[in-house]
């Protein structure tokens, strides 16, 4: 909020405090000459500068930072798109910290649409234009970036791109549908473009991290007219690979010194660990053992094992490594060594991929395991009841639901005046449905909705509020039209049973070799459809052992504590008998010595009354 006894020097430290993404700063340009400037504090065409007036004030022409006359933005396809909000829900006063806004009026291809900023939020602002405005369709887009959703209001006519003028309030502007030019700008904030291998790209930032995987590029000058080329050489970073191997080295010794803690005896102390004695405790430490020194299932060639890359025992059973034989394979076969240490899957067409695999999947070796599809994966759909040939006369609602959508049926306007395209158009750019159905005309004519996704959960229904006709979309009220039901895909891997997810295969619980490995099929063809390699590394093997003893239901160590707890139990259970027993046979000793007591104390009475009779006579 500016007032008239502001500075140039309040005003931008009024701006740097809303923290909006925009950093005000003064350039003094000699005596009388002071300059306010904004500049955006992330590179790039998407974080270029909006500024605009609020209210109807006039102040940022004032200052001479906007000139001309208001223009579109940011362009969408027939449109304009707002600038980012962080809600859906909220007031847009509120979340743009603005006081004093409130009703305001614009025009959308000369109807006027009257809204409130204090009050309205992105979605209301649709509605109303979506009511007041033929032939435009309004709506809330979601946008995610860097895992943080965000919300930007869209506004596309069906016959071109809408005209767009604010009556009163400056709404378009403080939107961002709108912005006047700026007056004097320094520099326009664009993305940089590049090329790499003939492939032209861009960034936001000349800092670029998602070109080539696990690799930096740093963009420094650039010369448009003649651009200049660099050869850019990779190469392994040994040092890094040999540091992450010695980790395993380390944790296996860690793991090593914690079992023999606890379970064997110290000769110098003459004290022994908790465990000791305890088989589980050595079957562990066996097993680990045994598995290090093992070659590979499937690995064929020199490195096979971690003794083909360096890995040996020491007179104490612990690993050793040497690290010239190390970086001489991480030289001759990288991928190789890869592989000794991870899980990875190989389908024998490219229609068979590799998705995951549970401790209980066993690798294949080199056998591979025969994949049978039995039925194919299917997407559902709806076909409208009639085809529309005539533009619509009436605003028509399409609810949306079934196990896809949510528990909440998801609703969608369509504006009177639309065309059968322009309601394909409108569902396809919905901003909740185009990840979910793609929209078509199919060849009688009829509006067709299929599920983008295989399978019972890509299943969804559709009806409208109004009855099927020619000149609306032809959905229907009574869901008559034809409805096509997605199926999960069918079939076995090698040889047992399998359940599909869409076009995803996982082994069942209880298979002996196939539990837990999950494939994904995007083949046409059922029967022998190819097979499927399963590879699992050293590391994955290590984390599929500590699984089997770990286990919190089934692990080797769980049976072990139930087994040691039963025997607690019991003794306890034992302990509390004899308790018992001995409580019992206290109570009856010490009645009997009541008893006895008794009996000596009748005696000694007797005894005195005889001796009294004795000294009388």
């Amino acid at each position: 909020l500016v007032d008239a006894t502001d500075s140039l020097r309040t005003i931008a430290q009024k701006v740097n405090s809303a923290n909006s993404g925009v950093t005000a700063s003064i350039i003094d340009g000699g005596t009388g000459s002071n300059y306010l400037t904004f500049t955006a504090n992330a590179t790039g065409a998407k974080n270029k500068v909006q500024l605009a007036d609020l209210s109807g004030d006039t102040i940022l022409s004032d200052l001479g930072v906007l000139g001309g006359v208001p223009a579109i933005r940011e362009t969408i396809t027939n449109g304009a798109t707002s600038m980012v909000f962080a809600k859906n829900s909220d007031p847009v006063g509120t979340m743009m910290n603005a006081q004093g806004v409130g009703a305001a009026s614009f025009t959308v291809n000369g109807t006027t649409v009257n809204i409130d900023l204090s009050t309205d939020n992105l979605q209301t602002i649709a509605n109303s234009i979506n009511a007041a405005v033929s032939g435009v369709s309004a709506s809330v887009r979601s946008v995610t970036e860097n895992g943080t959703t965000s919300y930007k209001l869209d506004i596309a006519g069906t016959a071109g791109t809408p005209t767009f003028s604010d009556v009163s309030g400056n709404a378009l502007a403080s939107l961002g549908i709108t912005q006047r030019s700026f007056a004097n700008q320094l520099v326009t904030a664009q993305d940089a473009a590049y090329s790499l291998d003939g492939v032209n790209l861009t960034s936001a930032t000349n800092s670029i991290t998602t070109a080539i995987p696990n690799a930096t590029l740093t963009l420094l000058k650039s010369n448009e007219t003649t651009p200049e080329t660099s050869t850019l050489s990779l190469s392994k970073d040994t040092a890094a690979i040999k540091a992450k191997i010695g980790t395993f080295k380390d944790a296996y010794n860690d793991a090593i010194d914690f079992i023999r803690t606890y379970s064997q005896f110290d000769k110098e102390s003459f004290a022994s660990g908790p465990l000791f004695g305890d088989p589980v405790a050595g079957q562990l430490e066996q097993q680990i053992s045994s598995m290090i020194f093992s070659n590979i299932p499937g690995l064929t060639g020199t490195y096979t094992n971690l003794t083909s890359i360096g890995f040996n025992l020491d007179d104490q059973g612990k690993l050793t490594l040497d690290e010239g034989v190390l970086t001489t394979a991480i030289s001759a076969a990288p991928n190789d060594l890869a592989n000794m240490f991870k899980t990875s899957g190989l389908g024998s067409t490219n229609e068979l991929q590799y998705i995951s695999s549970s401790a209980k999947s066993i690798a294949s070796g080199t056998s591979a395991y025969d994949v049978n599809i039995t039925a194919l994966a299917t997407k559902g759909s709806y076909t409208g009841e009639t085809a529309q040939t005539l533009a619509s006369t009436a605003t028509e609602i399409l609810s949306f639901g079934g196990s896809m959508i949510g528990t909440t049926p998801y609703a969608l306007t369509i504006n009177s005046g639309s065309s059968l395209s322009d309601t394909v158009t409108r569902i396809n750019s919905d901003s909740k449905l185009k990840d979910l159905v793609l929209a078509s005309i199919d060849g009688t004519g009829k509006l067709k909705i299929e599920s983008k996704k295989f399978g019972a959960g890509g299943n969804f229904s559709v009806i409208s509020n109004l009855a099927a006709a020619t000149d609306n979309s032809g959905i229907g009220a009574l869901a008559a039209g034809t409805t096509v039901t997605g199926t999960d895909v069918q079939g076995t891997i090698n040889g047992e049973a399998a359940t599909g997810n869409g076009q995803f295969l996982v082994g069942n619980v209880g298979n002996a070799k196939t539990e837990g490995l999950q494939i994904l099929y995007t083949g046409t063809t059922t029967g022998l459809v190819g097979s499927m390699s399963l590879r699992k590394g050293m590391g994955t093997q290590t984390n599929d052992l500590m699984t089997t003893f770990l286990d919190s239901v089934n692990g080797t160590l769980t049976a072990s504590d139930k087994t040691l707890k039963s025997q607690f139990d019991d003794i306890d259970s034992q302990i509390t008998d004899l308790n018992t027993r001995m409580a019992l046979k206290r109570a009856d000793l010490q009645a009997k010595f009541t008893r006895m007591e008794e009996a000596i104390s009748k005696i000694q009475s007797q005894g005195s009354q005889l001796a009294a009779l004795k000294t009388t006579s």
